[in-house]
């Protein structure tokens, strides 16, 4: 008996649930996108229809699909056992005849645009990533209406398609395993990436040097600092300088040096350590007040951005 899911602008059915998922984003409150990251243990297959844009990728292997060291199948480890065989994958368009069907072995990317209709089967064990992105999302970040995009339905070697693979696996490191929301921030800024790299929007220009003027960089400067302790997405940065979010990110690097959601990490780090420096607040008090949503999470950012967990910066500070 199949089961029926909708995950933002995709719809249809599932062969049955996934054995297990890793992380999930809803669209809600993140600007119409949502993410999946899940696993199945044996063969299946799904249906779906695309109403906005879907963006994936897969992996199928006999062996460690359904954890974090993924092995690539043509790269097997001492512990895999003779005859086995990674999985085949079945990627269906609707419009096209059962013998034009697409099959992959262990790996595949996939780009699906607005009204495609097809089916995707797995002969095994398979893990899968998915960004969703609802209609008016693809809208804001292309700059043009859907109904002018020409968005092409790829399927192609996860290999040629790295960068998002890579992409997709750090947002579901930040989707997994956590409490609290994700950070609309990193969402906002993934799902823009993943649109460029994949093929789905096109590359900026090259030649175009983009830079923020004065007066938007101080205007962003203050949203940041005013909003330090709450959620702030990538499209409420881009209207502060009156700009798509596309440029803004070319801009704002420009300006800057770095992205806005570096930018913003790095100065709830500076505000958290001078909180712990003054060794009025607990490290909980000084979590919520750089807008971090706990301790933890703001532990896992210290050491990503200086190395240091936050009592061993405060201290090296006041040595």
């Amino acid at each position: 008996m199949s089961v029926p899911f909708v995950n933002a602008s995709v719809q249809g059915e599932l062969s049955a649930s996934p054995d297990q998922i890793f992380g999930q984003i809803p669209a809600s409150g993140l600007d119409g996108v949502a993410f999946l990251d899940f696993a199945y243990e044996s063969a299946g297959y799904s249906t779906h229809r695309v109403d906005g844009l879907l963006v994936g990728t897969w992996q199928g292997t006999s062996h460690n699909t359904l954890h974090d060291n993924w092995r690539s199948p043509w790269h097997p480890g001492p512990e895999d056992r003779p005859g086995d065989r990674p999985t085949r994958l079945t990627f269906r368009d609707g419009a096209m005849p059962d013998e034009r069907a697409d099959e992959r072995i262990a790996d595949a990317f996939v780009l699906r645009g607005p009204g495609f209709v097809g089916s995707t089967a797995w002969s095994g064990p398979c893990r899968g990533r998915y960004l969703a992105y609802m209609p008016a999302a693809v809208e804001r970040m292309i700059e043009a209406p859907l109904s002018q995009a020409e968005i092409p339905t790829l399927t192609d070697d996860l290999s040629e398609r790295m960068s998002v693979f890579h992409l997709l696996a750090a947002l579901g490191q930040e989707a997994g395993g956590h409490d609290t929301a994700a950070d609309a921030l990193l969402v906002d800024s993934v799902a823009l990436a993943v649109l460029r790299v994949s093929g789905a929007l096109a590359p900026p220009n090259p030649r175009r040097n983009a830079a923020l003027t004065a007066r938007q960089a101080r205007r962003v400067r203050d949203l940041v600092a005013a909003r330090i302790d709450a959620p702030l997405s990538l499209r409420e940065m881009a209207e502060a300088a009156g700009l798509s979010e596309g440029y803004f990110v070319r801009a704002f690097k420009g300006s800057f040096g770095v992205t806005p959601y570096q930018y913003v990490l790095r100065e709830r780090v500076t505000l958290a350590q001078s909180l712990i420096r003054s060794g009025t607040v607990s490290l909980g008090e000084a979590a919520k007040r750089a807008g971090f949503p706990d301790a933890r999470r703001m532990g896992r950012t210290f050491r990503k951005v200086i190395g240091r967990s936050p009592t061993e910066a405060a201290r090296l500070q006041r040595a």
